[in-house]
């Protein structure tokens, strides 16, 4: 079906509803496209550093560039978002709370 903008004035409110339909399932196979072809280059660049997509789901190297994720610093504090008993002052190892929220891609409040 090849319609010329002027025509669509000619067209029965059927007909009309008919193109308006093909039209968006074109757009939709056409946006489809475009986003298969965009994680094939991704693929090929990510291929290229030694990366994978997983690799950048997952924020690995980690958000410091160290694969370590993120960096704290001792004796500044770190309060946990859902539960503001919870606190850290940077110093020896993370507690589990931190962890946790690390674990599920969240991060912690720093307090001035």
């Amino acid at each position: 079906m090849s319609l010329k903008l002027d025509s669509l004035n000619d067209l029965k409110d059927e007909e009309l509803q008919a193109a308006i339909e093909h039209a968006q399932t074109l757009l939709k196979q056409r946006d489809e496209s475009r986003k298969a072809k965009a994680i094939e280059e991704a693929r090929a660049i990510l291929t290229g550093a030694g990366l994978n997509l997983q690799d950048v789901a997952s924020g690995k190297p980690g958000r410091n560039g160290n694969g370590k994720g993120p960096t704290y610093h001792a004796g500044h504090q770190y309060q946990n978002p859902s539960n503001k008993m919870l606190t850290w002052n940077g110093k020896g190892q993370k507690p589990t709370w931190l962890r946790d929220i690390e674990a599920s891609g969240g991060k912690p409040i720093e307090l001035p």
